[in-house]
């Protein structure tokens, strides 16, 4: 979820995120969408991100399946940024299914609001910073008439290009990404979505997180992939 969208100037906010995600070489072109559904109703145009995840050293929160990370919008100073903890995720069908905890809050330390949801044998105090990703996010908005919903199903396509950065200021990795983000009663067009996704050029579903891409570029050995 993007800074300044749906979790924007909240309290502690936990929902259940379900989303297909997709990779993409860095020539991809978006396709139409807009005969999809209702069409395309939203447009956020290139939205620069930095996203700061932490953990201890022995990387403690992914092993046991949670990332705690604090993004932010580099061109909205303004704002303190969201912070996410997400919890152990499973695969339903094409899908990533996990829960999401968020709270609007600077990024200089995690709330304690979210820490008091994380597993109680890691220590507050022991983490810290250990990945730093930069991004370019574009959200296209789709929605569709939905009666099982009570209004518009709405999904949502995030095309990211991803920079992992490395200690020393350079660059350790680059890498796209799609994310089809589903709403209740959304399924149905989620999935024309993702399929016409996959007829312009990008691959099928995966379950790697962005965080663990990254700290595998950084030369972190952890196992096999959750959704984070």
């Amino acid at each position: 979820m993007r800074p300044g969208a749906l979790a924007h100037n909240r309290p502690v906010a936990g929902e259940v995120e379900r989303e297909i995600k997709l990779s993409a070489s860095p020539g991809y072109v978006l396709p139409d969408l807009s005969d999809l559904g209702d069409g395309v109703v939203g447009d956020s145009g290139a939205e620069p991100q930095e996203t700061t995840y932490w953990d201890t050293d022995s990387l403690d929160l992914v092993r046991q399946g949670f990332g705690l990370r604090h993004r932010r919008r580099l061109d909205r100073p303004e704002h303190p940024g969201i912070w996410t903890l997400k919890t152990p995720g499973h695969a339903d069908g094409d899908r990533m299914v996990r829960g999401e905890h968020e709270l609007a809050a600077a990024g200089g330390a995690p709330p304690a609001a979210l820490l008091a949801l994380a597993p109680a044998d890691v220590p507050p105090a022991a983490l810290h910073p250990v990945a730093l990703l930069r991004a370019s996010r574009r959200v296209l908005t789709l929605g569709e008439a939905g009666a099982e919903a009570g209004g518009r199903a709405i999904v949502e396509v995030m095309d990211d290009t991803v920079e992992v950065a490395a200690p020393d200021g350079s660059v350790a990795d680059r890498f796209r990404e799609l994310e089809v983000e589903i709403q209740d009663g959304a399924d149905e067009l989620a999935d024309r979505v993702a399929a016409r996704l996959r007829e312009a050029g990008a691959g099928p579903p995966e379950s790697s997180s962005k965080y663990r891409r990254a700290l595998r570029a950084l030369g972190h050995e952890i196992g096999a992939d959750t959704a984070l």
